[in-house]
């Protein structure tokens, strides 16, 4: 074999070689962090359970109380996919369907941002957050005339309200 040739073959098989390396270390890794996030996510929302403070999407409060104040409370956080999760959803969009690989990091920031929100209620003192909404924005990218997915903006708000002390 002379070594052009060799040169050649070794081109023709690193290139290849390397995009599966990067793409399956971003599926392994992105995999990995994601799990993590999860489970913290998880053991945060445990240590949670039991809490009287509600967060539900209701417009009137729970309790047939005496409001003692109120106030709007927001949170929010941006998300971004893997290189792994792009890809799948490159493929996806050349078939049409829907893009299970966004699944996961949809779902967690979602979660974190009712989580937040319920976290910022309870040390302001509230004792429940009522009409909650959670907004989801893309944020992208123009590239080449075609829009690029750079992240997702989860927004949750809702009215926080402290309750009397007294019953009246």
């Amino acid at each position: 074999m002379d070594n052009e040739t060799l040169y050649t073959l070794i081109c023709n098989l690193f290139f290849p070689v390397l995009g599966l390396l990067v793409w399956g270390g971003s599926w392994l890794f992105g995999n990995l962090h994601q799990n993590k996030l999860l489970l913290t996510l998880d053991n945060e929302e445990k240590a949670l359970v039991g809490r009287a403070n509600p967060v539900t999407n209701l417009s009137q409060p729970s309790q047939a109380r005496q409001v003692d104040s109120s106030s709007l409370i927001m949170e929010s956080i941006s998300v971004g996919p893997s290189w792994w999760q792009m890809l799948m959803g490159w493929f996806k969009s050349l078939f049409g369907g829907k893009i299970h690989s966004y699944d996961k990091m949809l779902t967690y920031g979602r979660r974190v941002v009712i989580h937040r929100l319920r976290v910022q209620a309870i040390q302001s003192g509230f004792d429940e957050v009522i009409n909650l909404r959670v907004e989801t924005s893309m944020i992208s990218k123009q590239s080449k005339k075609d829009d690029k997915t750079a992240a997702y903006e989860f927004t949750a708000y809702g009215t926080a309200i402290r309750y009397s002390a007294s019953q009246d």
